[in-house]
C-alpha cells in the first residue's frame, strides 16, 4: 500500500483478519446501524441484537460487504434486482470455524438464486481463473434449452469480478475439491 496514511495502514493491519469486528466497531463509531438489512424486510436495528445473536450481525456485515463489492451485481448474469441476489459463501458458512472465516468477503460471491443454488449443490464452480465449470451431471440432463443456456452454456464463461474483495483462492479450491461434483 503507497501513497497510503500511517493510520489507515494501522487500521488495515488490524482489521483485515477480522471482518466482523471492523464491522461491529464501524457501527458502534457512527452511532449507524450500518449493516442491516433494510426494516421494510423486517430487520431489527444492529443496535437491538444482543451478543448471542451475533450470527446476524455476522451474516448482515457479510451481505453488506459482498452486495457492495460485486456492487449489487450478479457476478455470473450481472442481474440487479435485488429481491433476487444473494451473497453466497464460497466456502459454506457452516464450514467455517471463526468469525472472520464466516464474515471474510472474499469468501463471497455475489448470485442470483437459481446460480446460488446451482453453486452450493456443486453442479457449477468458479475456479481460482475465475471461470466456470459446469459438473458433468447438468452436461448429462442438458437436453432441454433452458438447462441448456442457464446452466450447461456456462462453461469456461468467467464471472464479474468485485471492485474490491477479489474471490480468494484457497476458497474456490475448496469449493473445487470439496463441493463440486465435476
Amino acid at each position: 500500500m503507497s501513497h497510503v496514511a500511517k493510520a489507515d495502514k494501522e487500521i488495515f493491519q488490524e482489521f483485515q483478519n477480522d471482518w466482523g469486528n471492523l464491522g461491529a466497531q464501524a457501527e458502534e463509531i457512527v452511532g449507524l446501524a450500518l449493516f442491516d438489512g433494510t426494516p421494510e424486510k423486517g430487520a431489527r436495528p444492529i443496535s437491538s441484537i444482543t451478543e448471542k445473536n451475533k450470527v446476524s450481525r455476522e451474516r448482515h456485515f457479510f451481505r453488506a460487504s459482498v452486495f457492495a463489492s460485486y456492487e449489487n451485481r450478479c457476478c455470473i448474469t450481472g442481474l440487479t434486482l435485488p429481491t433476487l441476489l444473494v451473497a453466497s459463501h464460497i466456502k459454506p458458512y457452516s464450514k467455517c470455524r471463526t468469525s472472520s472465516d464466516r464474515t471474510d468477503p472474499h469468501n463471497g460471491l455475489l448470485l442470483n438464486t437459481f446460480h446460488d443454488k446451482a453453486f452450493d449443490q456443486g453442479l457449477i464452480t468458479v475456479t481460482k481463473d475465475y471461470s466456470i465449470r459446469v459438473a458433468q451431471k447438468v452436461k448429462d440432463y442438458a437436453n432441454d434449452d433452458f438447462t441448456k443456456n442457464c446452466l450447461a452454456g456456462l462453461e469456461g464463461a468467467k464471472i464479474i469480478l468485485p471492485r474490491n474483495f477479489i474471490p480468494a483462492i484457497e476458497c474456490l479450491e475448496y469449493h473445487n475439491d470439496i463441493i463440486f461434483k465435476g
